[in-house]
């Protein structure tokens, strides 16, 4: 249990004791089990509804599974991530498909689920919604997994592909016509099986002057414009069209940058960078930051709103799990009722 590594060497002949008392009170071993990830049985799985713009609920399904990520909406689609599987639901006609060989689903682009592989050293791979023949994959030699985790952290599904940042590069990914398999000059190696439409996946590849932020996602604000949070604090307005890097806002510190993000806002996106103000902890625990706030034109890079700077401690505390979720494409809402996976175990 543990209880050694949590006492000073003058209280181990305690902590020795209290062991052999707890032992012998059958809180080791099989007393002390914790499943994270139960199984859940048909009586008690979460219900999904779908209801269309007029507000009449067309379809109820349910999932057995509890509910470990925040479900997100993706192109007429929602992404359910239990604890067992991942679950992708259309939002019109409620049928649920289970991606087997995607260990993450990012989202869903023209039927596929794309994510990272279960298995192999793939940066991507996509799989059919409808359990059809034919996927894809990209993979890249020599393989880095340290850029392929990064780009993965970094992307974002848009509309038509997926985009995100592998080393300095900006790479998009989506299906094109049949019979391409990935855009000439490009360092990007596709793999695919399947029908000839499988093979269809392009990629576009723009260079960067950094890489981006780690852990942090890029902005697509449409098909075409995306924003990076740079590695130096930096943020960068990237035209895909004409694959070029169109503006760039720097830092008022760039010796200092501690971290930075993006996120859409209305048609705008909000930046927020925040440098170390001391290393001394808050009362509250916690880290004490300069955080500088401001919003731009994501096509310009034309400041929106002031740079506002602030003081205080800085929560990276993950957002709960929405109950009720909206296609802003089709106007159809979804709402699950699936239970959170158990936190905790035995101390």
């Amino acid at each position: 249990m543990g209880i050694g590594d949590r006492v000073d060497g003058r209280r181990v002949a305690v902590a020795g004791a209290v062991a052999a008392l707890l032992a012998t009170a059958a809180c080791s071993g099989a007393g002390c089990s914790f499943d994270d990830c139960p199984d859940v049985p048909a009586a008690e799985a979460g219900r999904i509804t779908g209801t269309d713009p007029s507000g009449t609920v067309r379809w109820t399904t349910t999932v057995a599974d509890l509910l470990s990520e925040p479900p997100v909406v993706s192109n007429g689609h929602v992404v359910v991530v239990g604890c067992h599987a991942t679950h992708v639901v259309d939002v019109v006609t409620g049928s649920v498909s289970t991606p087997t060989g995607l260990a993450d689903v990012l989202g869903v682009v023209r039927g596929y689920a794309v994510g990272s592989p279960d298995e192999g050293d793939a940066v991507l791979v996509a799989e059919r919604l409808d359990g059809g023949r034919g996927g894809w994959s990209w993979r890249e030699s020599p393989v880095d997994a340290k850029a392929d985790r990064a780009y993965r952290a970094s992307a974002v599904v848009t509309s038509a592909g997926v985009v995100g940042v592998r080393r300095q590069a900006l790479v998009a990914w989506s299906p094109g016509s049949a019979g391409s398999a990935g855009s000439a000059g490009s360092p990007a190696s596709p793999a695919s099986t399947g029908s000839p439409a499988s093979r269809s996946w392009e990629s576009l590849e723009v260079a960067l002057p950094v890489g981006a932020w780690p852990r942090e996602t890029v902005v697509a604000t449409d098909d075409s414009h995306v924003v990076v949070p740079g590695s130096d604090g930096s943020v960068l307005g990237v035209d895909l069209a004409t694959r070029s890097v169109t503006w760039r806002v720097l830092p008022t510190r760039p010796d200092v940058p501690a971290g930075v993000s993006v996120r859409r806002e209305g048609r705008d996106v909000a930046v927020e960078v925040w440098y170390p103000r001391t290393t001394a902890a808050a009362i509250t625990g916690e880290a004490v930051w300069v955080t500088e706030r401001w919003s731009l034109d994501a096509r310009t890079g034309e400041i929106r709103s002031p740079r506002v700077t602030s003081t205080g401690t800085r929560s990276r505390s993950s957002a709960p799990a929405d109950d009720v979720l909206r296609d802003p494409v089709s106007g159809w809402t979804v709402t699950q009722r699936l239970r959170d996976q158990p936190r905790g175990g035995c101390f």
